[in-house]
């Protein structure tokens, strides 16, 4: 009974120890990894299948194949460059990166983990931003090419990377420049609103201006050639004259209690209604 017991329990020690490496000895790989197998360093498996992996004698070295985001959620990140004028400046910059499946295997090679490529990746966006704003004045940074800075960030950021890994965007979300360059530039920009607005109020009043030269020029034309006129033909004169006549007999008999209007010689007999 003895031999018996001890025999199962020899038995359930193996099965134990079997389970233990078993489940010690599997590496789960998920569909958003790429990972590579190796034994004692030597690559045995460039691309494991997804699912459970024995990996008792071996190891499962696996790259995120979804996006980074660079600073992680909730942290920020300043870097401090120095632009063409020189002035230095902080920007809070924010990236988004990706392994690219296809050149997994050749990061793997020249890193051999993920932390050693996360470090280089940093390094190259850090060196790419201060590459790109050593191309940029503070006068381009606060103009209306400002959308464009973070396009020639993330393009000098690539260029760092090579094939390490894909930027699929970058933000420049906010630019600290020094206090003493930040006045000057708003107290400038203030100076330039009121020189533009100096010159529109001096060019509406050019233009009322010579509107006034013109009519006045208009005026003294049609009061000359009025003068030719008379002067070419008196008859004019006396026609005026007995228009302007003729205007203020119209405007005398037009009253409302004017029923009779008598002219003679000088004298005007209006009568009344009573």
């Amino acid at each position: 009974m003895l031999a018996k017991i001890s025999a199962i329990g020899g038995t359930l020690l193996v099965a134990v120890v079997i389970l233990a490496v078993v489940f010690t000895g599997c590496t789960k790989i998920d569909q958003t990894e790429y990972c590579i197998e190796t034994r004692f360093g030597k690559v045995v498996d460039e691309h494991m299948a997804t699912g459970m992996a024995l990996t008792v004698f071996s190891e499962a070295t696996c790259f995120p194949l979804t996006d980074v985001n660079f600073p992680a959620t909730g942290q920020t990140e300043t870097i401090d460059a120095q632009t063409a004028d020189p002035v230095t400046v902080t920007g809070d910059v924010g990236v988004v990166y990706a392994y690219d499946p296809t050149s997994v295997n050749r990061v793997f090679i020249a890193k051999r983990t993920p932390g050693a490529a996360e470090i280089e990746i940093l390094n190259a966006i850090r060196e790419g931003y201060r590459t790109a704003l050593a191309g940029w004045t503070v006068e381009d940074i606060f103009s209306q090419r400002r959308a464009e800075l973070s396009d020639s960030v993330q393009q000098h950021i690539q260029r760092k990377l090579g094939d390490l890994a894909m930027i699929k965007r970058a933000y420049v979300r906010d630019i600290k420049i020094p206090k003493a360059i930040e006045d000057a530039r708003i107290g400038a920009a203030a100076q330039a609103q009121v020189l533009d607005s100096t010159l529109k109020r001096f060019q509406i009043d050019s233009v009322a201006a010579r509107a006034t030269v013109i009519r006045a020029q208009a005026e003294a034309e049609a009061t000359r050639l009025r003068a030719a006129a008379y002067a070419s033909n008196p008859a004019l004169v006396q026609l005026e004259a007995a228009r302007a006549m003729a205007d203020g007999i119209a405007k005398a008999c037009a009253g409302a209690n004017v029923s009779t209007c008598v002219i003679g010689g000088s004298v005007m007999d209006i009568t009344r209604r009573q």
